[in-house]
């Protein structure tokens, strides 16, 4: 027997062990999985992914032990699909939000500068006003040294 026959009788035997409920390496509440058949077989991490169709044979009675307790396990590819499908609704509830407040400080920008304009306008009329009284008081003051008269005694 060749090598890679012996590891692969090694994983069968140590997935039999698990699936009868009485593993020695693993505890037995430990979940199925090719990791655990590695470790149970004495293996190194990864030596059982060697052997794609032990995999899928590790993954089948899985679904079985699942079904058998009256689970319901979905495949693979549904399970990957319904998340793909929540990181989706995810990414777009992020979009929407990342729009609304995007909008929002586009109209507090708009406020803002709406604003700053009217500042500048009252600056303006303020330093026209300011010149305009100052104007006035000239005026005044020159009237008022017209109306003076010189007491004589």
């Amino acid at each position: 027997m060749s090598k890679s026959e012996n590891t692969l009788l090694l994983l069968e035997a140590a997935l039999e062990r698990i699936v009868q409920g009485k593993p020695k390496r693993i505890p037995t509440f430990r979940k199925l999985s090719v990791r655990a058949v590695e470790e149970e077989a004495d293996l190194g991490n990864g030596s059982g992914y060697y052997y794609p169709e032990f995999v899928t044979k590790v993954k089948q009675v899985k679904a079985d032990i699942a079904e058998a307790k009256g689970e319901y396990v979905q495949p693979e590819i549904q399970s990957v699909r319904t998340k793909l499908n929540e990181q989706k609704r995810i990414k777009n509830n992020f979009k929407e939000k990342y729009e609304a407040e995007r909008a929002k400080l586009a109209l507090f920008a708009a406020n803002q500068h709406h604003l700053n304009d009217k500042l500048v306008q009252a600056f303006a009329r303020i330093d026209e006003l300011e010149y305009e009284n100052a104007e006035l008081k000239e005026k005044l003051a020159e009237t008022n040294r017209n109306k003076v008269t010189a007491i004589r005694q």
